[in-house]
């Protein structure tokens, strides 16, 4: 949901007409990608990916610490051998995390 400093700083409203089937295909679209309407139609109309809008600075940020968290769990489970280090769900994990990381920095406006 859009916080009120963003709505006062889009002031203008444009519209368009669906008939009955596009509109639900629109609104399907809208909940798959967990935005409202609007928000989705305008990263649409702007040719924006919905994944970078949709997460904002603060929970990027909070989303950047938790998976610091992680990393250390992670690693401290690495060194006291509780996980070894050749697992391969080991790897994954840590490929998941770097590719998480990469998506909050870009959501925060920052080069990995």
């Amino acid at each position: 949901m859009a916080k009120a400093s963003e709505k006062r700083q889009r002031q203008r409203t444009l519209s368009a007409r669906f008939n009955d089937q596009e509109a639900e295909a629109v609104r399907q679209l809208a909940d798959g990608a967990g935005m409202p309407v609007a928000s989705f139609l305008r990263l649409a109309a702007l040719n924006q990916p919905a994944g970078r809008t949709a997460l904002g600075r603060e929970d990027a940020a909070r989303v950047l610490r938790q998976l610091g968290d992680i990393a250390d769990a992670l690693r401290a489970m690495q060194v006291s051998g509780v996980v070894p280090a050749d697992d391969p769900n080991l790897s994954a994990a840590w490929r998941d995390l770097a590719e998480m990381r990469t998506a909050c920095l870009q959501a925060l406006g920052m080069r990995p």
